[in-house]
């Protein structure tokens, strides 16, 4: 579904990414690991369109999308719920939530949508109408997982969704991953828990220094005596 090819990536004089290449399929949840600086949030921004690169390509579905808008980006079906979450703070989070669906067509779809969004996440609804800056960091998180939803994504792009988050929403952030790759979502994740990461993904890639330096299943990535020992405590 998603390969970038040699893809190389520049803040002025400083070479962010070196040559990168990966791939996830159609209905994998393929993680992302590695330090900070390692590069991989300038990753998912070269996918979504936030970052152009330097050199490489970047295919969807075989289709070139290096040169497009973040917009062209969306409607083609890839969704970037970002770290740090950016939910608009100002806005209610029913706001938020329609704001997800901008680029959609037919009010009926939407609302169908929207109400399963809150099957998903019961307190939502509960909050439609409050400022999303007054939630909590998990329920902020829940609606920036939501509003990436709202887009009708075939790729979700998940950008350290654990960040910030209280030990026990942690193992919720990723039971809800899960069961979003469980609907049919393809997910590229970039998480710093690499152990949880490992432990749901399908496959893995470990980056270092804007170098992908390992790759393989993430159950045997688990077990590697390097990521162990660089990213696993052990």
């Amino acid at each position: 579904m998603l390969r970038l090819e040699e893809v190389r990536c520049t803040y002025g004089k400083v070479v962010a990414l070196h040559a990168v290449t990966l791939e996830v399929c159609a209905g994998e949840l393929v993680t992302l690991i590695g330090a900070n600086g390692a590069g991989k949030s300038t990753t998912l921004k070269t996918v979504s369109g936030i970052v152009n690169p330097a050199a490489g390509r970047i295919l969807f579905d075989g289709v070139d999308i290096t040169a497009k808008t973040p917009e062209q980006i969306l409607r083609l079906g890839i969704a970037h719920c970002p770290e740090g979450r950016r939910v608009f703070p100002h806005m209610t989070v029913l706001e938020n939530l329609e704001m997800g669906a901008y680029v959609r067509r037919g009010a009926q779809g939407v609302a169908v949508d929207l109400e399963a969004t809150f099957g998903h996440f019961p307190i939502l609804k509960e909050r439609a109408k409050q400022a999303a800056g007054t939630l909590s960091g998990g329920e902020q998180q829940m609606l920036a997982i939501g509003r990436a939803l709202m887009s009708r994504p075939r790729l979700i792009l998940f950008d350290e969704p654990s960040l910030g988050l209280a030990p026990f929403m942690v193992e919720a952030m990723f039971r809800i991953i899960e069961g979003i790759r469980g609907r049919g979502t393809t997910v590229l994740m970039v998480e710093q828990n690499a152990n949880l990461a490992l432990r749901v993904a399908d496959r893995a890639y470990v980056m270092e220094t804007g170098r992908i330096v390992l790759e393989g299943k993430a159950g045997s990535l688990l077990e590697d005596p390097h990521v162990r020992r660089a990213y696993l405590g052990g």
